[in-house]
């Protein structure tokens, strides 16, 4: 044997061994983790799937709070490059038509974009606020051209807020939920999570569930279809509806706008909910301070409407006088001594005395006049156990709401903490401190019959599909007073705006009950209270006769100099404007209700084949109106209208057709007539005018008439159908 060859073969012998001890080292030692990149390729990743949270929607499906989908967007500069290589591409080519795309489905300027492109690094950063709608133009259009290189992957899910800041308060704000990992605080990069408002009051509902998918990828990272990898889907956060009407939202907060700023109040209240159900139509806090925050601060900022507590003032004396009408403590027109009052508790003496000076008032002018004197003898022959206990039962001291967060409960002392003065203070709106909700939802039980409700501003849930999950009901939970003293005291409520404190609020369409009431504020840190600083508060109800909207109006701290904290001359002057702007809605059927209400109908007797004089002392014996038409000098009715058994307006004219019994088609005849102008007329007299001929009118709006499906002098006959639009 050689030399040469027994090199060879101690050389071969000693690569196999080297090879074999490599290998054995790869395997067993596995110096470059190709275990990981195995069970990698081997064992499926999971990719977690986000929810979207669920919509807040008004009860006409307005969309007040939405979702949406961001993502982070980034190009891989070294697929770009081999791309241009393969393909035989200009890359500085290939790099602009990236940047024009990018710039035509982004908000990102072209020249930025490729400034980012131009730069030497493997993967470019481009954005992390893609929305998903420009995330899949982006997608097709590098599809389109055969671009690779664009990756993708989630970043956030944000709100998204349509109507701006309407109802900004009392929706709330989201923030990233945050969770302690070994003691440390750390946000999490997930799910949002409600903050204030509605967004914390259902964020268990409008939140949804998490979701997973198994994926194995190949070595160039793209995705392998395998038949028998697991999912779980994400499922969407359920929607909310509201009780809140859109259009009365948006006129109440406009007119507390409008009304900080005429009265140059520090904060502005309103609250509007149906007294039947205490549904909350519209509610809103504002403040004079708002205009220099971000919308995103007031977001986060307490709702005003349940959270901020004032002394009420006289708008709270109702609540004695309907207890002093239960009681009967005084006769109707009995006069009470409104001079003023002179009170000693233990071995102190207070004087009550008045605004407006009147020697005696009756009960219904006490509040009308809002008599602080007059209340206060009230309140004396009622005592304090009877006023603690209605205030209990009116929710006053307690929370109301079950689903708005934040809500304060007010203050009412313990029956047992009252003290010498106690008693009077209360009675006129002193020593106690309310929430505006908590003040609606007490003239919504004097307005409906004495039912005291739950408020509440949750119509109803819907999940991801769009189905009812849950619907809320109306709830009562006790019911006070009695049926005389709460009609009595709507009288009463009434001539507060007929002739009382709020008399220059009066609308001359529609009646409304409410009270006025201008509070003193305490002065912090000190027992006593501002010579110049006063909530002015209306809180009312119309239509009087049957209610069906309650509002509550406060301002704090309106102008003194110009005695805008007067809730006289704020509070119900804005009242009534919100009033007039609810009626005047094209949905509001609250004026043809009044005219229905004010109707007397009868029923129209029978007259056919009757004489002249037959007819003559039947109508005269019933009082009904009656007009000859056809052949004066008949003898015999051949026609009437309306026809008998046929319910009309008592004081329309019954047309009697007077003639020889001929053919039917000649009576017909005789009831022809023609079509009245009735554009530039109010609803009311238009109604009249068509009422005579039997026309049914189909009404759109509110207000004078615009026009007028038949045109004016057409011939028409009973029972025919006119659509008019009013504005």
């Amino acid at each position: 044997m050689n030399n040469r060859y027994k090199l060879f073969l101690i050389s071969t012998i000693g690569f196999i061994l080297l090879w074999a001890f490599h290998l054995f080292v790869v395997q067993v030692a596995d110096p470059h983790n190709l275990q990981d990149q195995i069970a990698l390729r081997q064992n499926p990743s999971k990719k977690i799937l986000y929810p979207n949270r669920g919509h807040i929607l008004t009860r006409d499906n307005e969309l007040l709070v939405g979702s949406i989908v961001h993502y982070q967007v980034d190009i891989d500069l070294n697929n770009v490059r081999n791309y241009s290589k393969r393909n035989n591409k200009n890359y500085d080519a290939v790099i602009d038509s990236i940047s024009v795309i990018i710039s035509n489905n982004t908000t990102i300027r072209r020249r930025e974009i490729k400034r980012r492109l131009n730069s030497k690094s493997s993967s470019i950063y481009i954005d992390n606020k893609i929305p998903e709608r420009d995330l899949m133009k982006l997608k097709s259009e590098f599809k389109r051209l055969h671009i690779p290189g664009l990756t993708s992957t989630f970043s956030q899910i944000d709100r998204t807020y349509p109507k701006g800041n309407l109802a900004a308060r009392l929706l709330g704000m989201t923030g990233l939920p945050k969770k302690d990992i070994n003691g440390i605080s750390q946000k999490s990069l997930s799910i949002l999570e409600g903050k204030c408002g509605l967004e914390k009051s259902f964020n268990e509902e409008l939140t949804g569930s998490y979701g997973w998918k198994q994926s194995i990828y190949d070595a160039k990272n793209k995705r392998i279809p395998i038949v028998n990898l697991k999912e779980k889907p994400a499922v969407d956060g359920n929607s909310i509806i509201l009780t809140m009407d859109m259009e009365i939202q948006e006129i109440l907060e406009e007119n507390l706008r409008s009304g900080l700023k005429k009265y140059k109040a520090k904060n502005a209240i309103g609250i509007i909910m149906n007294p039947e159900t205490a549904e909350i139509i519209a509610i809103s806090g504002i403040s004079a301070e708002d205009k220099n925050y971000a919308l995103k601060s007031l977001r986060g900022f307490s709702n005003m409407a349940v959270s901020f507590m004032f002394e009420p003032g006289s708008v709270m004396k109702p609540i004695t006088a309907l207890l002093a009408l239960e009681e009967n403590v005084f006769a109707p027109d009995e006069l009470i001594t409104t001079k003023d009052y002179i009170i000693k508790y233990s071995n102190k003496t207070r004087k009550i005395k008045d605004d407006h000076k009147f020697k005696a008032l009756t009960l219904k002018d006490v509040i009308a006049h809002s008599s602080n004197v007059g209340i206060s003898k009230a309140v004396e022959k009622i005592g304090s156990k009877k006023l603690y206990e209605r205030m209990i039962a009116m929710g006053f001291g307690q929370e109301s709401s079950n689903n708005i967060s934040n809500e304060a409960s007010g203050i009412l002392r313990k029956l047992k903490d009252w003290q010498g003065y106690s008693l009077h203070s209360i009675s006129f709106g002193q020593e106690i401190s309310v929430t505006a909700l908590q003040l609606t939802n007490a003239y919504c039980t004097m307005a409906n019959g004495g039912n005291v409700m739950r408020p509440y501003i949750l119509k109803e849930i819907r999940n991801p599909q769009g189905k009812v999950v849950m619907e809320s009901q109306p709830q009562r939970l006790r019911t006070i007073s009695d049926k005389k003293s709460l009609d009595t005291l709507k009288v009463f409520l009434k001539s507060v705006v007929d002739y009382g404190t709020a008399r220059n609020s009066k609308l001359s369409f529609v009646d409304i009950a409410g009270k006025t009431g201008t509070a003193e504020k305490k002065v912090l840190g000190e027992s006593g209270y501002s010579k110049e600083k006063y909530i002015s508060v209306f809180t009312g109800f119309f239509p009087v006769k049957n209610p069906k909207y309650v509002m509550t109006i406060v301002y704090d701290e309106a102008d003194f100099k110009s005695y805008s904290y007067y809730g006289s001359n704020s509070a119900a002057p804005t009242f009534s404007n919100i009033a007039k702007q609810i009626i005047r809605l094209p949905e509001s059927d609250i004026l043809i209700d009044i005219i229905e209400d004010e109707t007397e109908f009868i029923s129209a007797p029978n007259l056919l084949g009757k004489s002249k004089p037959e007819v003559e002392k039947l109508l005269t014996k019933k009082k009904i109106l009656r007009k000859y038409h056809g052949d004066l000098n008949g003898d015999i009715v051949i026609n009437q209208f309306p026809k008998p058994g046929i319910l009309y307006d008592k004081n329309e004219n019954l047309m009697i057709v007077l003639g020889e019994n001929k053919s039917e088609e000649k009576s017909n005849q005789a009831l022809d007539y023609q079509m009245p102008n009735i554009i530039g007329k109010t609803l009311r007299m238009a109604m009249v005018e068509t009422n005579k001929r039997g026309i049914k009118l189909i009404v759109s709006g509110n207000g004078t008439i615009a026009s007028q499906s038949i045109a004016a002098g057409t011939q028409i006959k009973f029972g025919e159908k006119c659509r008019i639009s009013a504005k």
